[in-house]
This record gives C-alpha cells, sequence and structure tokens, in this order.
C-alpha cells in the first residue's frame, strides 16, 4: 500500500528543493500582505474586524484600547472573541451585554486565554497580540504540512497551497478567528498519532475542542485496528473521555459563571442534510441569472464548487485504514448538515467551518495526472481565499511630514461623508453639501499645514474651503476631479475645523442611488511641519 496516498505516514523528503524555495517565496508574500494590514496608531486590529454598529456596546478594556474601527459595520466574530480575551474568566457584566451569544462564543476560549497569557494579563498588548495568533498559528502550519506534502514536486505544492490559501484558512487569518488555529491542532494531533505518540495526540485534540467544540470530530484518528481478542471500543471510549473533559468543565463553569437567560447553544447553525447546501445552489444561480458574473458571485461560485469537490471525493471513497479519511469523513458529513446562516454571505462561512476537511481532501486525492482535474477544482477556494486577504481600504486622506509632526495630529471626519470607495489606485469619499475634517493638534506647539486634495463634483459648482467657519479658497469644480492645492495654515494647539462646502444643495442620482451628492473629495495630503518648515504637499 502507498502509505501517502493512505495519509497514514508522511513520504521521504529531502532538506532543500527549488520547491521548497517557491514555498517560503509564498510565506513571504503572504507575510507582506499581512503587513499591508498594519497601521501605525492601530497596529494589526484591522484584522479584527471591529464595527463601529458596536458602538458603546463594546467593553471598556477594549474602548480604551487604540483599534481600527470598520465604518458602517458590525465587524465579525473576532470582535466578540477578542473581548472575552480581555475577561477569560467571563467575570465582568459587560461581557453579556457586549458579545452576541456569549455562552456559545465563550465555549471557543483556547484562543482568548492564549491572547491572555501572552498579554500578560495588559489590555492594549491582548487586543494588539490577538490578531497575530492567527498568522503565527498560519506559518507553523506551513511547515507541519511538509511532513504530508514535501517541496519536492509542483503536485504536493499545489496541496500544500491549497491548504494555507483555502478560503477558509484565509478567512479566520482575516477576522482573527478560532477555525485556523483548532486546524492547526487537530493537525498536530494526527501527525502525533501517525509517529505513536497516541497520549500526546489525544492531549492535543483534548486541546483543539477547547479552541472549538467540531474538533471533537476527529476522535476517529485515534481509533486503530486491534490486536487479536482486544477491545478497541473499550481503549477509544477512554480517550474519547479523556478529549472531552476539559471542554465539558469548561462548560460546565460557563453555566455556573453566567445567567441562564442569556444561554444559547448555536442550534441554527445546523439544518437537515443538504437543505443549506441545496438552497445555497439555487441562491446563487439565481443571482447568476440576475445579475451577471459579478466578482463576489464568481468567488462565490468557487468556494462552493471546491467544498463540494471535497466532501463528494471524501463521502463516496471508503478508506477507514486511513487516518486522515476518518478525520474527513465526519467533516464532510458535517458539510452536508451546516443551515442557512453558515451559507450565507460571498463566499459564507461554510468553508472555515470544516476546514479539516480541505487539509483530508487533499492529502488522500490520489497522485497521478488523471487526478489531476479533481485535486484543482477541490482547491478552487484558493480564488475566494486569496481576495479574503485584500486589506481594508485606506482612508481618503495621509498625513505627510517628519515622524515627530505627524505624530502630533489627529485627523477625525465630521459630519458630511459618505464610505469610502476606491478603484484600487485611488480612494476618495463623497461629500454632502458640507463636509466636514477635524485636524487635532496634540502638541504644546502650533504646526503649519498645507493640503491638497482631487475634488470633483455631481453636477459644475463652487466650491469653498473653510477653516473655523471662514472661507480661505474658493474655486469652480467641475465634474471630473482636479488636483487643488490650499492656502497653508497655522494648526495651533487643539482641534481645527476644516470643511468642505458648495454653492449648491446635494443631488441625488438619477441611478436610484439613495446619497445626495456634492463634492467628491480624494487624494487628500495633509502635510505637517513645524511653522514655517511645510513644503508643498
Amino acid at each position: 500500500m502507498n502509505l501517502a496516498r493512505s495519509g497514514d505516514a508522511p513520504q521521504p523528503r529531502r532538506w532543500w528543493s527549488p520547491w521548497r524555495i517557491v514555498g517560503l517565496v509564498c510565506v513571504g508574500l503572504f507575510l507582506a500582505g499581512i503587513g499591508r494590514f498594519y497601521d501605525h496608531r492601530t497596529g494589526f486590529t484591522s484584522l479584527i474586524s471591529i464595527g463601529d454598529k458596536l458602538g458603546d456596546g463594546k467593553v471598556p478594556a477594549l474602548k480604551a484600547v487604540p483599534h481600527y474601527v470598520y465604518e458602517d459595520s458590525y465587524g465579525y466574530d473576532g470582535a466578540y472573541y477578542v473581548q472575552i480575551a480581555l475577561d477569560p474568566l467571563l467575570t465582568g457584566s459587560e461581557l453579556q451585554t457586549s458579545v452576541d451569544n456569549l455562552p456559545y462564543r465563550a465555549k471557543r476560549i483556547l484562543l482568548s486565554w492564549t491572547a491572555w497569557l501572552l498579554g500578560g494579563g495588559q489590555p492594549f498588548w491582548i487586543v494588539h497580540l490577538y490578531p497575530l495568533l492567527n498568522v503565527a498559528c498560519w506559518l507553523i502550519l506551513a511547515g507541519l504540512l511538509w511532513r504530508w506534502f514535501p517541496p519536492d514536486s509542483a503536485d504536493n505544492f499545489l496541496r500544500w497551497g491549497g491548504v494555507l490559501f483555502s478560503h477558509g484558512m484565509c478567512m479566520s487569518v482575516r477576522h482573527s478567528l478560532v477555525d485556523g488555529p483548532s486546524l492547526l491542532l487537530v493537525a498536530g494531533s494526527v501527525a502525533l498519532i501517525e509517529a505513536g505518540r497516541r497520549n500526546a495526540g489525544t492531549a492535543l485534540l483534548a486541546l483543539a475542542t477547547l479552541g472549538k467544540e467540531t474538533s471533537v470530530l476527529a476522535l476517529s484518528a485515534l481509533f486503530r485496528r486491534p490486536a487479536p481478542g482486544g477491545r478497541p471500543w473499550l481503549g477509544l471510549a477512554a480517550r474519547a473521555a479523556l478529549v472531552v473533559a476539559p471542554l465539558a468543565a469548561w462548560v460546565l463553569y460557563i453555566r455556573l459563571r453566567l445567567p441562564p437567560s442569556i444561554e444559547g447553544v448555536g442550534l441554527n447553525n445546523f439544518t437537515l442534510p443538504l437543505t443549506g447546501f441545496f438552497e445555497k445552489w439555487i441562491g446563487l444561480i439565481g443571482e447568476f441569472g440576475r445579475d451577471g458574473w459579478i466578482r463576489p458571485l464568481w468567488i462565490t461560485l468557487a468556494a462552493v464548487t471546491a467544498l463540494t469537490v471535497q466532501a463528494a471525493f471524501v463521502l463516496t471513497r471508503w478508506q477507514p485504514a486511513a487516518i486522515w479519511w476518518r478525520v474527513g469523513a465526519p467533516f464532510a458529513l458535517l458539510f452536508v448538515m451546516v443551515g442557512v446562516p453558515v451559507w450565507e454571505g460571498y463566499p459564507g462561512a461554510f468553508t472555515r467551518v470544516v476546514l479539516p476537511l480541505t487539509l483530508a481532501f487533499n492529502v488522500l486525492v490520489p497522485r497521478g495526472r488523471r487526478w489531476l482535474p479533481i485535486l484543482l477544482a477541490g482547491n478552487l477556494s484558493v480564488i475566494a481565499g486569496l481576495a479574503e486577504l485584500a486589506p481594508p481600504l485606506r482612508d481618503f486622506y495621509r498625513l505627510a511630514g517628519e515622524r515627530r509632526d505627524v505624530a502630533a495630529v489627529i485627523v477625525e471626519r465630521g459630519d458630511g461623508w459618505y464610505q469610502i470607495e476606491s478603484d484600487g489606485t485611488n480612494s476618495w469619499r463623497w461629500s454632502r453639501q458640507q463636509a466636514v475634517l477635524r485636524l487635532t493638534n496634540r502638541s504644546a506647539r502650533p504646526l503649519e499645514v498645507r493640503m491638497s486634495a482631487e475634488i470633483g463634483a455631481f453636477s459644475n459648482r463652487h466650491m469653498e474651503f473653510r477653516i473655523n467657519g471662514q472661507a480661505t479658497f474658493a474655486a469652480p469644480v467641475p465634474r471630473r476631479s482636479q488636483r487643488h492645492e490650499f492656502p497653508a495654515l497655522l494648526l495651533p494647539p487643539g482641534t481645527t475645523r476644516v470643511e468642505f462646502a458648495t454653492d449648491q444643495p446635494a443631488a441625488r442620482p438619477a441611478s436610484g442611488d439613495p446619497r445626495e451628492l456634492s463634492l467628491s473629495v480624494g487624494n487628500v495630503v495633509i502635510a505637517v511641519a513645524p511653522p514655517g518648515g511645510a513644503g508643498k504637499p
């Protein structure tokens, strides 16, 4: 039997090869992509996906720490897990109103406890370290996967990259979720079991269940053929009890700590077999007919196709002797039972819910050219994964100047602006008839500021650039954006109000857009320097 195909043992490998270099280049590109999420004020917290609609619902400890906030959004699950990390013993009453379905989310405590311990219990470090845990787990998994996919061929590189850049894995990194770290622990458990270290593998799998409760489905990895006259089920039952014990103890703690009135179990995430699956496919086909081949739809199609191929492959090839089949099959069954909430979105959460299936699929697909179409189809979610790693849009302004001067100035949007828009190179915001920026000089000395911006209009009109209500610049503004440079202003300590205004009311487009538009203001440069030291922006 070919052990590499069954998933029961790794292939022989060489330490160095051209494909290892290619793999390391991909790791470097991944890290470079993650670096695009960094902001000097908020660190990597844009990877947590905290929405502004949480508002005052955030726990006080999170409010006190500078963090990236997504505009006009409720954010995503990582926003709840990071708040649990600030109080992993669930002692504060604020969590009960700040975290959606607290008992359900608190079961997944491992990542939150890890952030708390690494951060020394200090809110600043907890919040800023939390989004990097998924990045660290991705890097460790990249090395571990070489056990099953040695970097010695294009075939193995495809499998290796198919797991690491799958939509489920990238979604976990992008939103600081529990799924990626849980996959790492499941994979580590299987590696230990393969190496004959069943006790260590059992312990690591027990840890994985504290990361995500569905990791318990990997219990079948512990099964092995009995010796003649043996009692395999007795030993497996004992190990199953050891795996489940930490999660059971923690769930009991949650029940004792939290009021029964707020308990929820998340059962709406599951439904009758294939109900959510067919609803997703039918809805997707209908949207293609209505909207055509727009980007969100074909990216979603790639992800749905990939997971469909993975589940179909695993469920139709009976291989109980292969440890990765025993792991993948329960997750393939989970895939057909997830409910509509898991399928919602573009692409949706279904790819991350069954991440172990993606790894099992790539281990189990036989080598050879005739299997290449299956392997490629099953890894199509990489298309959605790479799209998932796009960083948040940077705002329509940037500060320029010496670090000390720039650090002293805070820019805040006031009333009158719509959401940020971008074409990939330029970014801008539409305004109403009047729109405000507030520049706050936090230093004790005045600073000189020169501003420039590309400004266009919904219809030909005049604009005024006002400082604290006084016009300092006026010009006609055509539809096509043009760059304007405004007179230098002295920015005293405290807050200065900058206003973009027009002589005509904002108007609503004929296309049905509900917004009332006036000016398009983009690529704003705010050059900061000591008095008399600012050049042109």
